[in-house]
C-alpha cells in the first residue's frame, strides 16, 4: 500500500479498514492506521513496523533517539539501523499539500535488515541522516533520502502471464491496460502480463470465496484472515502452497528485499510453524488518543497522569469554552463507530489484557472475564454521565471524527497515529495556533499503562498448491513478491511510488516527488499486493515525523501482545462478526445507560455462551499442540 488517499479509504488502506473487529475470539483492540497527511514537502510514517522480539522496555518520549549519518558501506548502514532500532525493509508515506487540498501518497523501501541481511537485501546508498529509535519496534527516521541505487538487478518474471487478487481500498486503476503507461511500465518491469483481479473491500471474501469453490486461484493472491477468516480452514485442506522452503534459510537470500524482514514478520504470519505467504506489513503499535494539546494548554490542564485528572480535563474541554468563542458549542471527547466510545484507549489505561490473558497453567481468561474490562467500561459510563461525549459519538464513523475533531469539536478521540499530521493540517485551517497530538495512554491509578500490539500484518500474499507443483513458477512469483517489496531510496520504489517521471509525477524544488492526477489514476491499487515494512521519512523540516517517532516509542515501550496470535479457532472463524456485534450493541448501551452496568455480566454470559467458551477451548488446544 504506497500510496495513502485521503479520508475513509486511507484509513482503511493501513489497518483492513479501522473497523474494531473480533480477533481471536475477542473484540478488536488493535490500533489500525488512518490519513497519513502532512505540511507540505513532508514525508511522513504511514504504519508502524515490525520489531524484534521484546526487548526491555524503555520509557517513551524519544529520549536517547541517536541520530546515524551514513557513511561506508550500505550493509554497514543497514546493520546499524537494524541493531538500533529491530526494524527491517520500511515503507514510508510522503504527503504534499498544495492549494488547500492534500494529496498522500507512500511508498515501499527499506531502511535496515536483520541479522540475515546482506548488502545485496538491504542496501542504503550514499549519504542520509538516520535517527533510530532505542525502542524495538520504532521504525527509524530519514531525514532525506540515500541516493537512488538499484535492489532488484534482473527483470524477475519469465514472459507468460501472471494472475493476481488483490483488496482494493481505494480506487481501481484507470484506465485500462492498453491505454494506461504506468500497467504498461509496471509489466515491463516485471517481464511478465499482470492480470489482476482488485477487489474491493467490501465484496472481498465473497470473490475469493468464488475463487476457492471454482478451484480457480489466481496465481497470486493477498489473504486477509480477518476478512476471510474460511481460509483458514481451506489452508489445512492444502489448497496454498508451503513456502517455508522457500521463504527460511539459505533459500530466502535468493529475494533480498524479503531476507530484509526482521524474522518478527515470518514469525507472525506463520500457521502452525509454516509460511504460506509473504507479509503485507501494518500497524504494530496500539492507539493513542488524537488530543488538542493548545486546548488543555489554555485550560491550564498539564496532560493528565491518572484517570481522574484525564476526566476533569475532559470535563473543562466541555464546559470551558477551550475555543474561546464564547459558546457551549465543544465537548471533552468523540469517537467512532469503529471504537466505541473510545473504549480501546481506557482498556490501556485499566491494563486489560490484549485479547486474551494466558494464565500460568495454559489457560486463557477472555479480556473480557476480567476486572479490568469492567472497570473499563464502568469508566466510560462515568464520562457519559458527565456530558462530555459529543452527542454523536456512537453513531460517527472514523472519517466524521476526523472532519469534527480538526473542526474543533471535541478534544480528542482514538485514531491510529498516522492520522496527526493530516489532523494538525486541517485543525490549523480553523484554528492557526492548532496543535493536535497523540496522547499514549497512562494508568488510571497513575502508574503504568498498556497498549495492544497487534501482529503487524494485514495478511499475505500466497501462492496455490496447483501452481506450487512448479518449483520454477513458484520460485519466479517470489522474485515478482521481492520487487513489490522494493527499499526505501531504491529505484524500484520511486517507480512502485510514483510512476515515471514527467508523466505520473515532478521532482520538486525541494527534492521531494509529488504524484500528479495521471500517475494517482493509472496507478490506483495496481501496485498495492505486498510491500515493506515502514520508515519515517521527513522532505521537510517539519517537527510532526520527530513527534510520531517518540510517540510510536510511548505506544511501543508499553505494548503487550495477545498471546493467541499465531492460534486458530474455528468457532471464531465462523462466529467472529456476530459476536463482535454483540459487543458493539451492549457496549454502547451500558456506557449510554440505556442498560445498567450490571447488564456486562449478562453479556459476558450471552458471549460465552454463543461461542466464547468453545472459541477459548480452541485456542487452548492449539496453543498447546504448538
Amino acid at each position: 500500500m504506497r500510496e495513502r488517499p485521503t479520508g475513509s479509504a486511507e484509513q482503511m488502506r493501513r489497518g483492513e479498514d479501522g473497523q474494531r473487529r473480533l480477533p481471536r475470539g475477542v473484540h478488536s483492540r488493535r490500533a489500525v492506521l488512518r490519513a497519513a497527511l502532512g505540511a507540505a514537502g513532508v514525508a511522513l510514517l504511514a504504519a508502524c513496523g515490525s520489531e524484534a522480539p521484546p526487548a526491555p522496555t524503555t520509557g517513551g518520549g524519544g529520549g536517547g533517539a541517536t541520530t546515524a549519518t551514513t557513511g561506508g558501506s550500505p550493509a554497514a548502514t543497514a546493520a546499524a539501523a537494524a541493531a538500533a532500532g529491530g526494524v527491517g525493509a520500511a515503507r514510508v508515506t510522503t504527503t504534499t499539500a498544495t492549494a488547500g487540498t492534500t494529496t498522500a501518497t507512500a511508498g515501499t523501501t527499506t531502511a535496515a535488515g536483520t541479522a540475515r541481511a546482506t548488502a545485496a537485501s538491504s542496501p542504503v546508498a550514499g549519504t542520509a541522516g538516520i535517527v533510530i529509535s532505542p525502542v524495538p519496534g520504532v521504525p527509524p527516521l530519514y531525514t532525506k533520502r540515500p541516493s537512488v541505487f538499484n535492489s532488484v538487478p534482473a527483470v524477475p518474471g519469465r514472459g507468460g502471464r501472471v494472475t493476481s487478487l488483490h483488496i482494493s481500498f481505494g480506487n481501481p486503476p484507470v484506465p485500462s491496460r492498453n491505454e494506461n503507461r504506468y500497467w504498461q511500465e509496471l509489466e515491463k518491469r516485471l517481464g511478465v502480463t499482470l492480470e489482476p483481479t482488485i477487489a474491493p473491500v467490501g465484496s472481498y471474501q465473497e470473490k475469493l470465496a468464488a475463487f476457492t469453490a471454482a478451484g480457480d486461484l489466481p496465481d497470486i493472491s493477498l489473504l486477509v484472515l480477518s476478512r476471510a477468516p474460511d481460509q483458514h480452514k481451506v489452508i489445512q485442506q492444502g489448497a496454498w502452497t508451503d513456502l517455508t522452503p522457500y521463504l527460511t534459510g539459505a533459500a530466502l537470500q535468493e529475494y533480498p528485499n524479503l531476507a530484509a524482514f526482521p524474522d518478527f514478520y515470518w514469525k507472525n504470519v506463520a500457521i502452525k510453524g509454516k509460511i504460506y505467504g509473504v507479509p503485507r506489513p501494518t500497524a504494530i503499535a496500539g492507539s493513542p488518543l488524537m488530543f488538542r494539546q493548545d486546548w488543555a494548554d489554555k485550560l491550564g490542564v498539564l496532560q493528565p497522569k491518572n484517570a481522574e485528572e484525564f476526566s476533569r480535563l475532559m470535563i473543562a474541554m466541555t464546559k470551558n469554552d477551550p475555543d474561546g468563542n464564547g459558546q457551549a458549542d465543544t465537548y471533552g471527547l468523540g469517537a467512532s463507530s469503529s471504537n466505541p466510545y473510545d473504549l480501546s484507549f481506557f482498556e490501556g489505561m485499566f491494563r486489560v489484557p490484549n485479547g486474551w490473558r494466558l494464565n500460568a497453567d495454559g489457560t486463557l481468561a477472555a479480556a473480557y472475564e476480567t476486572e479490568e474490562y469492567r472497570q473499563t467500561v464502568a469508566y466510560a459510563r462515568r464520562l457519559f454521565e458527565a456530558g462530555v461525549y459529543h452527542p454523536d459519538a456512537g453513531t460517527m464513523n472514523t472519517q466524521q471524527a476526523k472532519q469534527l475533531f480538526a473542526g474543533g469539536k471535541f478534544g480528542g478521540y482514538t485514531d491510529g497515529y498516522g492520522a496527526i499530521p493530516g489532523l494538525r493540517l486541517n485543525a490549523r485551517k480553523v484554528t492557526p495556533t492548532a496543535d493536535p497530538v497523540g496522547l499514549v495512554p497512562m494508568g488510571h491509578d497513575g502508574g503504568k499503562a498498556v497498549t495492544h500490539k497487534g501482529s503487524g500484518i494485514i495478511g499475505f500474499v500466497a501462492i496455490p498448491a496447483k501452481v506450487g507443483r512448479d518449483r520454477e513458477r513458484v520460485r519466479e512469483l517470489l522474485r515478482i513478491l521481492n520487487y513489490f517489496c522494493a527499499p526505501f531510496g531504491s529505484e524500484e520504489e520511486i517507480f512502485l511510488n510514483y510512476g515515471i517521471e514527467g508523466i505520473h509525477h515532478e521532482v520538486q524544488p525541494d527534492g521531494t516527488r509529488q504524484r500528479n492526477d495521471r500517475g494517482r489514476m493509472e496507478r490506483g491499487d495496481l501496485a498495492n499486493l505486498t510491500e515493506a515494512p515502514p520508515v519515517i521519512y521527513i522532505g521537510g523540516d517539519d517537527p510532526a515525523a520527530k513527534q510520531q517517532q517518540e510517540l510510536l516509542e510511548g505506544l511501543l515501550s508499553i505494548g503487550i501482545d495477545d498471546p493467541t496470535l499465531n492460534a486458530f479457532s474455528p468457532t471464531y472463524a465462523a462466529r467472529a462478526s456476530e459476536l463482535d456485534q454483540l459487543y458493539r450493541d451492549r457496549m454502547s448501551a451500558i456506557v449510554t445507560g440505556r442498560a445498567p452496568l450490571s447488564a456486562f455480566d449478562q453479556f459476558v454470559q450471552d458471549w460465552r455462551s454463543r461461542g466464547g467458551d468453545q472459541i477459548r477451548k480452541e485456542y487452548e488446544a492449539d496453543l498447546r499442540a504448538q
